[in-house]
């Protein structure tokens, strides 16, 4: 049952992912018998078109469980069915119009909601050029009312499950006091690096911050005033980093930094900056909050966590040596000698 459980996870992860597979399934379940149905009355275009629809639907689920691109998949598919609704009215008058209202609905749940709405808008007009047309004018009026209220509320439905899945994203992965990615995603991004370094051969570093004496702030002026320091010190990191360099919180006063695809002298000139930047700028309510940065470039022989271990070692140097200062591993100026003096 191991398999099992393995589908089951993979399929709870990935909602889009789950529809696409459930709607193949239900699909060849539901229009199979149909074109069975079918092809015993003798209409065989409406049987091509059935098979060619499961084929289509469960053909996408295939793709998109290999490929995790669900998104194209469901984009397919919403495209593809939407087509094969129109011809199966084609092939069977108004008795394939009541396949319309399933796909309106299926089409939120797979697509975008703007391709979603457009194919809908499409079926909607579908019947209209149908050659035998609505018997009755009443008739006509009725489907376009109901018709524009499943597509409505499934427009409504979509928005707020997309609206929901960002707020739950957000809590996931940001930390709830500064707004920074926080530890699950640095252990989930950092690896990445890692792998890129070892397939791509760029260079990589990764910093460590912590704020120095940060416990007094706390101890002397309340976890409030603490919070504060925190803030402010993750907007001064934000405002100096590089768009393609990342900031983490993974704990306390601890902040990371991933500098993507740059050299030792590039973290350096970044790092030198923000330290800068940190003695001008943050304040508590004693006064001046300074902070200590240890820094390590990517080598090949690093994992992650060997690699996280390094750079907390050069943070370490730093507050061993004086603190507000930065050290990157293997500089000589980070020696205590060399540190004494320095500010």
């Amino acid at each position: 049952m191991r398999w099992w459980r393995a589908i089951f996870e993979k399929l709870r992860a990935d909602i889009r992912l789950a529809m696409i597979c459930l709607l193949g399934a239900l699909a060849a379940i539901t229009i199979l018998p149909f074109a069975a149905l079918r092809a015993a009355n003798g209409q065989w275009t409406a049987v091509v078109i059935d098979v060619l629809v499961v084929a289509v639907i469960a053909g996408n689920a295939l793709f998109a469980w290999r490929t995790g691109r669900t998104r194209l998949a469901g984009s397919t598919v919403v495209v593809l069915v939407t087509i094969g609704c129109v011809g199966i009215q084609v092939a069977l008058g108004l008795e394939g119009l009541l396949w319309v209202y399933t796909v309106m609905i299926a089409n939120f749940m797979l697509g975008p909601r703007l391709l979603a709405m457009a194919a809908n808008l499409a079926l909607m007009a579908s019947p209209f050029l149908l050659p035998a047309g609505f018997p009755a004018p009443d008739a006509q009026a009725t489907f376009l009312a109901t018709a524009a209220l499943v597509t409505l509320y499934g427009f409504i439905f979509s928005w707020l499950v997309a609206f929901h899945h960002s707020q739950m994203e957000a809590l996931a992965t940001r930390d709830a006091l500064t707004g920074t990615a926080n530890r699950r995603v640095m252990e989930t991004e950092v690896p990445q690096a890692v792998a890129t370094h070892h397939s791509r051969r760029l260079p990589a570093g990764l910093a460590v911050l912590d704020l120095d004496h940060f416990k007094l702030v706390n101890d002397q002026h309340g976890h409030d005033a603490g919070d504060r320091v925190l803030v402010a010190f993750a907007e001064i990191l934000r405002r100096n980093l590089r768009k393609s360099d990342r900031l983490y919180r993974f704990g306390g006063e601890e902040f990371a930094v991933l500098f993507p695809a740059t050299d030792r002298d590039g973290v350096e000139v970044v790092l030198e900056k923000l330290l800068q930047r940190i003695r001008e700028e943050l304040r508590g309510p004693s006064g001046p909050v300074r902070a200590s940065i240890g820094a390590a470039m990517l080598t090949g022989d690093d994992d992650w966590s060997s690699w996280m271990m390094r750079a907390d070692g050069a943070l370490y140097q730093a507050k061993r040596t004086g603190r507000d200062r930065i050290c990157i591993e293997g500089d000589r100026r980070c020696s205590p000698e060399r540190c004494a003096g320095s500010a």
